[in-house]
C-alpha cells in the first residue's frame, strides 16, 4: 500500500480544483481519499475520481462554536485514518484541517492557498483573515500557492517564510483539460447559433468576459472601458458570462448599463462556457485579485488573446506582450490603449491567441500539474525521514 493522503476543502463544490486528480495520483500508488462538507457534487466526485470523500460540517464564515466542533471530529477522523501527508486548501479547511493534523502529528502537512481574501479587505477585517491564514501556514509543514506572484503576497504579509512556500510549474491549482477547449463541430454548431441570437456578425469585436459578477473582479472598469471606446468603434460588443453574487455587488448603475446597454450581452452563468470563449477576440481579465486566474488561461486554449490587470494571480497568466497584455488596472488610460490596439488589429490577435494557446498546452495541462504533484509529494516524503533541517523543498 503506498502513502496515505486526504486532500481537503472546505465545501463539496471545492472538490471541483481536484477533479481528475486523485484518480491520477491513485494510479502512481498513493492510498488518496478526499474531505470535505457534505454537498451535492460529493458523489459524483466518488465516482469519478473511484475514491472516498470523508465528510466534516465546515461553516465557510467564522463560527466559534461550530468550527470547534468541525475541529473535533476532524481529528477523530484523522486518529482513524492515519494518512502520511495531508493537503488542505480553501481557506476553512486550510484552517481546521491543518489544525487537526498538527495535533494527530501527521508527518506532511501541506496548506494550499488559492488566494489570499485580505488584499481587498482593511481594518479589522483584514487582521481577522491574516491571523487565521498565519495560524494555517503555522500548522502546516509545507505551503503550496498557485502562483508566483500568490507566493510572493503571502510571504510580504508575513503568513509564511517564502523558503516554506513552493509553486508546482508555472502555478495553477489543477491545471487544465485540454480536450475540452477544441473547437469540435458541437461547438461550432452552438457558437453559429449564439452568434445569430445575439446579432454577432464577422464585422463585431467582441470582447468578453467569464466569471463571478463582482466589484472585485474589475466590472465597473470593464464597462466603463468598454462604453469609452464604444464611442469611436461602434462595431464593438460586449459578452458577459457569469452571474451577479450579493456579497461584493456591482453598483447599480453598472447593473443598469449591463441591463439596458443594447451593445452588451449578459447571458448570465454558463456551465459549459466554451463557446463563448470561442466567439471572443479579446478576453479582458480586470480583477483587483486572484491566486490564479483560471479564466485568462482556459481563454488562452481557446486562441484568444488576453488583457489581465497586473496584479497578484493575474499576472501569472500571460506571457506580456507575447500572449496579451498587462494592464494597470488604476491607470484607464493604459486599459483603453492596449484594447484599442488589439481592437484596431486583427493580425496581431491571432499571432497572441496561437502564441497563449501554445504556451497554455505547454504549462498548465492536468497532466503536467499532477505529475508535478507526484513529485512534489515525493520530495516532501523523502525530506520527512531526513534530520531536521536538511530539506530541499
Amino acid at each position: 500500500m503506498g502513502s496515505k493522503v486526504i486532500q481537503a476543502v472546505t465545501v463539496s463544490e471545492s472538490l471541483y480544483f481536484m477533479k481528475g486528480q486523485l484518480k491520477y495520483l491513485a494510479a502512481c500508488g498513493y492510498d488518496i481519499k478526499a474531505m470535505s462538507s457534505n454537498g451535492s457534487y460529493v458523489e459524483r466526485f466518488e465516482k469519478q475520481e473511484e475514491t472516498r470523500v470523508l465528510l466534516i460540517e465546515m461553516e465557510r464564515e467564522i463560527s466559534l462554536l461550530k468550527d470547534f466542533k468541525s475541529l473535533v471530529k476532524c481529528i477523530r477522523i484523522i486518529r482513524k485514518e492515519k494518512p502520511d501527508i495531508v493537503n488542505a486548501s480553501t481557506p476553512k479547511a486550510g484552517l481546521i484541517v491543518t489544525l487537526a493534523a498538527y495535533i494527530c502529528r501527521v508527518p506532511i502537512r501541506i496548506y494550499t492557498l488559492r488566494g489570499l481574501r485580505m488584499e481587498t479587505t482593511n481594518g479589522l477585517k483584514r487582521q481577522i483573515l491574516v491571523a487565521a491564514e498565519k495560524v494555517a501556514a503555522g500548522a502546516s509543514t509545507h505551503c503550496l500557492a498557485v502562483s508566483d506572484s500568490l507566493k510572493s503576497r503571502i510571504a510580504e504579509f508575513g503568513i509564511a517564510p517564502i523558503e516554506k512556500i513552493s509553486v508546482l510549474g508555472k502555478g495553477s491549482g489543477d491545471g487544465f483539460n485540454i480536450a475540452e477547449f477544441q473547437k469540435t463541430a458541437e461547438v461550432e454548431e452552438t457558437i453559429k447559433a449564439n452568434r445569430k441570437e445575439y446579432g454577432l456578425t464577422e464585422e463585431h469585436v467582441v470582447l468578453g468576459f467569464v466569471g463571478r459578477m463582482t466589484k472585485d473582479k474589475g466590472i465597473t472598469e470593464l464597462i466603463d472601458s468598454f462604453l469609452a471606446l464604444h464611442k469611436t468603434h461602434p462595431n464593438l460588443r460586449l459578452l458577459l458570462i457569469g452571474d451577479y453574487e450579493m456579497a461584493d455587488p456591482v453598483e447599480e448603475r453598472i447593473q443598469k448599463e449591463i441591463k439596458e446597454n443594447p451593445y452588451i450581452i449578459h447571458t448570465g452563468y454558463q456551465g459549459n462556457p466554451v463557446p463563448f470563449y470561442h466567439m471572443m477576440d479579446v478576453f479582458v481579465f480586470l480583477t483587483k485579485r486572484e491566486g490564479f486566474g483560471n479564466v485568462a488561461i482556459e481563454a488562452a486554449l481557446s486562441k484568444v488573446p488576453v488583457i489581465a490587470a497586473n496584479v497578484t494571480g493575474a499576472k501569472d497568466t500571460i506571457v506580456d506582450g507575447k500572449t496579451g497584455f498587462l494592464a494597470d488596472p488604476e491607470n484607464p488610460l493604459d486599459i483603453l490603449e492596449k484594447l484599442e490596439l488589439l481592437i484596431l488589429a486583427p493580425e496581431i490577435r491571432r499571432q497572441m491567441g496561437e502564441q497563449g494557446y501554445k504556451w497554455a498546452i505547454e504549462n498548465f495541462s492536468n497532466q503536467v500539474m499532477w505529475k508535478e504533484l507526484d513529485r512534489y509529494y515525493q520530495t516532501c516524503l523523502a525530506d520527512s525521514l531526513k534530520p531536521a533541517g536538511q530539506t530541499h523543498i
